[in-house]
């Protein structure tokens, strides 16, 4: 069992995984019909057993900001020095840092003439190389036989107007294959883009204040494995 503190961060090794478990409390939360008392599993990492779905939970958030994000979580509870030399490495790669929130580098691409530019060639890339690698590890035989695969990835992306479109018939051309996931969802920081892989279509689902206090759950839960193990 590992010790968890209260009010301090999470330990790098627990029992239940933070992301899979907020991912959970925000599936069963925009889509009470679609998922009702998903469980915490593996390959994929969420099963709905009554329909025996499986949603597999990653990240798209790159490894630099990682790191920038959990150097800044710990950054309350150190002392005036040390939070001193923290924030000053953050500043000089890029992230200012302040008490309630820390502004990242700013992603941006570039393009010529009036179309957009290419999906992939934006800040976009970021997801679209994890929907394709999970979609390898989905078609290499690695996942139980289920009836419905879905996949949910987190990430710190900022999606403009133009780019769902885009995104879906990305996503589209890549699940042509044997196998592929039927809901792709996207958490960004403007919302909750769901991509129907099926249908070929998307939406948007508004998120703002609907998230606070999942991630606050998603801890509990976390919190609980280690005491229930």
């Amino acid at each position: 069992m590992v010790k968890i503190e209260k009010d301090k961060p999470l330990p790098n090794h627990t029992r239940l995984d933070y992301y899979e478990c907020y991912a959970k409390i925000i599936l069963e939360k925009f889509f009470p019909n679609e998922y009702k008392n998903l469980q915490i599993a593996d390959r994929p990492d969420l099963r709905e057993p009554i329909r025996n779905i499986g949603i597999e939970v990653t990240s798209a958030i790159p490894k630099k900001d990682k790191e920038a994000l959990a150097l800044a979580s710990q950054i309350p509870y150190l002392d005036k020095k040390e939070q001193k030399k923290r924030i000053g490495y953050l500043h000089k790669n890029g992230y200012e840092y302040t008490e309630f929130f820390m502004i990242h580098p700013i992603k941006y691409y570039s393009w010529l003439g009036l179309e957009y530019p290419d999906i992939t060639k934006t800040f976009c890339s970021v997801f679209i190389d994890i929907v394709e690698k999970k979609l390898e590890k989905l078609n290499n035989g690695t996942y139980d036989l289920l009836s419905r695969y879905d996949l949910f990835v987190q990430s710190e992306l900022y999606i403009e107007e133009w780019m769902p479109e885009k995104l879906l018939d990305k996503l589209i051309l890549l699940s042509n294959m044997s196998k592929s996931y039927h809901f792709i969802y996207l958490l960004a920081l403007n919302g909750l883009f769901v991509f129907d892989i099926s249908l070929k279509s998307w939406t948007m689902i508004e998120t703002g204040k609907k998230l606070w206090g999942l991630g606050e759950l998603a801890r509990n839960m976390v919190e609980a494995g280690e005491i229930n193990d």
